[in-house]
């Protein structure tokens, strides 16, 4: 088995696991026994930590520093870790800070853009309901120091294309915070320190495998091209949070659960994607970035056989996410009555429309790593910043029409963003348009009939209902449409 399968293969089984837990930890703060306003706010606060958490933490690190350690001698390498550690931390400290201060004016300006939106009071304005968000803002805002050490802990190892415990070291997080949760159902503030608690056990379990790793507040030379690649790093990888944040900021103008709803079909939507797409393209960024180097027509056929393989379970998942939605959202998240019909309603609008978007949001994860490895990070900022006007046009848009319509947005800036990337990366010799085109009017002509059928066989099962009764039909329709997938593929001679 090749080092690229292997590790892809160990990234992937770390992603399911967490996402798994995630997923489990989603459905326990949705059936928590605490209103929906309430839970609406919790997802308010979390976004900030979160926006910020891509900026200095998962995106802009992982892919600015991974090429840095990996050219620098293994002692220098050492060296330049522990200094900017430290920088981080620093960084760190200082947002913690200015967020604990300034939470009120935070939430007030995330309420303001709400009612600037739809012209309507947010439900959250409830003088009880707007305290209880400045304190989980307070609450949340740990997160972030803590998350950005796991990152940049889980960066050093996979510099060393040590993925393992990198791989596994979210499921600490969401078993803590699943903890907490079960431990107070009824508490406000452990939900709010359920995600701080989880981000620091994500950062504890990997120090073992570091051994000796401490900081040191010194400046590194190395400093100004790490820097230089994480100011456009961060923009492109957090560009997705950006939009859900205004994509919330709208939602919280909403009815009660609105939030909620979003975030339970975002869940869904982000672990396929980050299984199916991101843990693959993590895994072979740093092959991929050591050809584009040394042989570019090497690093352009390692590109275009790794979009062929990840558009075939792509383009199946979407189909089956936009046609067994209701079933899905029942058996993920309907076990208890805290879980309302509003709720049930919100999330599989959102997980219908998002299902649209997989494909493309699939693909143009992979294919950033396609700029990132030949050093043309300009080029990729310029084609997001496009993709990131667009849905939020579409978001202002259609921001009255319901969440099917804003979360469609994303689906469409995702396709013209997918062609944008594709085009500027034939320019730059990484891709032939033979390697994408054909494969994917191929996947949608196997995709198309294969949801249809399943949505028609899990209705001839039975209609959406509570947890584990909508086991049946789910599996009957995801199976019938595995069959005419496969089918229609292996005629495509799609292998």
């Amino acid at each position: 088995m090749s080092r690229i399968r292997r590790n892809t293969l160990l990234v992937m089984a770390g992603t399911l696991s967490s996402r798994l837990l995630g997923q489990v930890r989603q459905t326990v703060l949705t059936n928590l026994p605490l209103p929906d306003v309430t839970k609406d706010a919790f997802w308010m606060a979390y976004r900030i930590p979160n926006l910020l958490r891509e900026l200095l933490a998962e995106g802009a690190i992982q892919n600015a520093l991974i090429p840095v350690l990996t050219n620098l001698p293994p002692a220098e390498a050492r060296v330049f870790a522990r200094r900017f550690g430290a920088f981080l931390l620093g960084i760190n400290l200082l947002i913690l800070g200015l967020g604990l201060l300034f939470a009120p004016a935070i939430a007030q300006a995330l309420l303001w853009l709400a009612e600037l939106a739809r012209g309507q009071a947010s439900p959250l304005r409830d003088p009880l309901v707007f305290e209880q968000l400045v304190l989980l803002i307070r609450l949340v805002m740990p997160f972030l120091l803590s998350i950005s050490m796991a990152v940049l802990f889980s960066s050093m190892l996979q510099s060393r294309e040590r993925f393992g415990i990198t791989s596994f070291s979210p499921v600490a997080f969401n078993l803590a915070s699943i903890g907490l949760m079960l431990l107070f159902p009824s508490s406000v503030v452990a939900l709010g320190l359920s995600v701080a608690l989880g981000g620091a056990l994500q950062a504890l379990v990997q120090l073992p495998a570091l051994r000796g790793y401490g900081l040191e507040f010194r400046w590194h030379p190395a400093f100004r091209q790490a820097l230089g690649r994480i100011g456009p790093f961060a923009f492109t990888t957090s560009v997705r949070q950006f939009l859900n944040l205004v994509l919330l900021s709208i939602l919280a103008a909403y009815p009660s659960a609105a939030v909620t709803g979003f975030q339970n079909g975002e869940l869904i939507f982000t672990t396929a994607l980050g299984l199916l797409a991101v843990s693959p393209a993590m895994a072979a960024f740093p092959r991929l970035s050591a050809l584009a180097q040394d042989d570019r027509a090497a690093a352009r056929a390692l590109l275009g056989r790794l979009l062929h393989r990840l558009a075939l379970p792509l383009a199946f998942v979407a189909a089956m996410m936009v046609a067994l939605a209701p079933w899905v959202v029942g058996l993920l998240y309907a076990l208890t009555t805290n879980f309302s019909e509003a709720n049930r309603a919100f999330t599989t609008q959102t997980l219908m429309a998002l299902g649209l978007a997989l494909l493309p949001w699939g693909l143009n994860q992979l294919m950033l790593r396609g700029f990132y490895a030949v050093g043309q990070v300009g080029s990729a900022v310029q084609v997001t910043v496009g993709v990131a006007l667009l849905n939020t046009l579409g978001y202002w848009l259609l921001r009255d029409q319901g969440l099917f319509a804003l979360n469609l947005a994303t689906a469409v800036a995702g396709w013209v963003g997918l062609a944008a990337y594709a085009r500027r990366l034939q320019r730059l010799a990484m891709l032939e348009p033979t390697q994408l085109w054909p494969v994917l009017v191929k996947v949608l002509l196997a995709a198309l009939p294969a949801g249809w059928v399943a949505h028609q066989v899990a209705q001839h099962f039975g209609f959406p209902t509570f947890f584990l009764q909508n086991l049946l039909p789910l599996a009957a329709g995801g199976l019938v449409g595995l069959g005419v997938f496969v089918g229609i593929a292996y005629l495509l001679k799609l292998r």
